[in-house]
């Protein structure tokens, strides 16, 4: 009887996860850069403490700042999915900015923590492409607070207070710095906040 070939006997064949690579890549980068800065970080370490190859690590980022650019990337592309759903519904402007600090802002901030605290103490390595792709995320999800700002002063929802721009700079700031401090298995989750921040929010604002 002929043998079957490209496997032997009593061997379970190995299957290739090429989204567990990368995100042990960007595990590892996290846990490094926060322990010994990313100058100090070589991409050799990351690979040696994600357990992968050099080549594995340059089949999904092009260099360093790429992998650093792709750890906010992680987390905004999750917020802008999450504020366009929000946007796309027929709530209320109240409504739409309870869940947008609550599910938005506060809960991926739970997850995403030791990125987006990394990611904002090593900003200053970006060259300038590399900052403008960060830019335009940014005003793409500025925009998104800004329209719900001014959809609820159009409707009456909302007082008009000033500029919808600085409104909107004052909620994303109010909640994105939590990453200074926020605990997420503290005693209350991040949602528990986020709801709190958003009956502030929505107290302040309402006509």
């Amino acid at each position: 009887m002929a043998k079957a070939r490209g496997k032997r006997a009593g061997t379970t064949p190995r299957v290739r996860d090429p989204d567990a690579t990368r995100a042990a890549l960007l595990d590892s980068a996290v846990k490094l850069f926060a322990k010994q800065g990313y100058d100090a970080t070589s991409v050799q370490q990351v690979v040696d403490d994600a357990q992968r190859t050099k080549g594995a690590f340059y089949h999904y980022f092009d260099s360093k700042e790429d992998l650093l650019q792709q750890l906010h990337n992680h987390s905004v592309n999750h917020q802008l999915e999450l504020v366009r759903e929000v946007l796309a519904r027929d709530d209320p402007a109240d409504v739409l900015l309870e869940e947008l600090v609550t599910t938005v802002l506060m809960e991926p901030m739970g997850l995403y923590k030791s990125e987006i605290s990394v990611f904002n103490h090593e900003l200053r390595r970006l060259t300038d492409k590399g900052f403008e792709d960060v830019l335009a995320k940014r005003d793409e999800f500025e925009a998104c607070v800004v329209e719900i700002i001014e959809r609820g002063v159009a409707s009456g929802v909302f007082k008009d207070l000033g500029p919808p721009r600085l409104l909107a700079f004052g909620i994303i700031g109010m909640c994105s710095w939590s990453h200074t401090w926020l605990e997420p298995d503290g005693d209350l989750t991040p949602r528990a906040i986020g709801e709190m921040f958003a009956a502030l929010l929505v107290s302040g604002l309402k006509a």
